[in-house]
């Protein structure tokens, strides 16, 4: 009898973003921790007894999400074009609050671009711009990928990716699967 294994990991990541014209209140700039995780399957395992080792899939795809994200702003190249200089400008008077401590005490540039979305800093202001207005769902479609992209292999699948929004006091999930052909 032949099945599938699977394994998930995830990671639990701090930033804020914007959706571009909602009607409700997303249109404001606001924040969650939100759960990145990543499924992955194989009908075999490895010569060790792994679909993968955990460590790779956190090395490879979340810890690389984390250093993108963590205490950013994410918004889409739309609103990004539109409101750069604001944020420039926001981003100084932000960091300006730091006068009197040593520069290095601040300073955690990461510039990095994953799936064609990049950090930016207006100002010195952490941002990251995706080529999407951010939503959950269109999130866990571009984790899937970046996921695939980086583990997928003749043995292994990465099966879906899923966004948790908000993890209390409910689970605000979504969850993207490729369409089987």
């Amino acid at each position: 009898m032949s099945g599938i294994y699977r394994i998930h990991r995830s990671v639990d990541i701090h930033f804020a973003h914007h959706i571009r014209g909602h009607e409700g209140a997303c249109i404001n700039l606001h924040g969650h921790t939100w759960k990145f995780e990543v499924l992955v399957e194989a009908s075999e395992l490895s010569e060790h007894g792994f679909v993968i080792d955990f460590s790779h899939l956190k090395k490879r795809v979340l810890d690389p999400c984390y250093a993108l994200l963590d205490h950013a702003l994410a918004i889409g190249e739309l609103t990004y074009g539109e409101v750069h200089e604001e944020l420039a400008l926001l981003g100084r008077k932000l960091l300006d609050s730091r006068s009197g401590l040593p520069e290095e005490l601040g300073d955690s540039r990461v510039e990095l671009t994953l799936n064609r979305a990049r950090t930016e800093y207006p100002g010195g202001m952490k941002v990251v711009v995706f080529p999407f207005s951010p939503t959950s769902e269109r999130l866990a479609e571009w984790l899937y990928r970046f996921a695939a992209s980086e583990l997928d292999d003749e043995r292994v699948r990465v099966a879906s990716a899923r966004i948790y929004e908000t993890l209390h006091p409910v689970e605000s999930v979504a969850e993207y699967i490729p369409a089987r052909v």
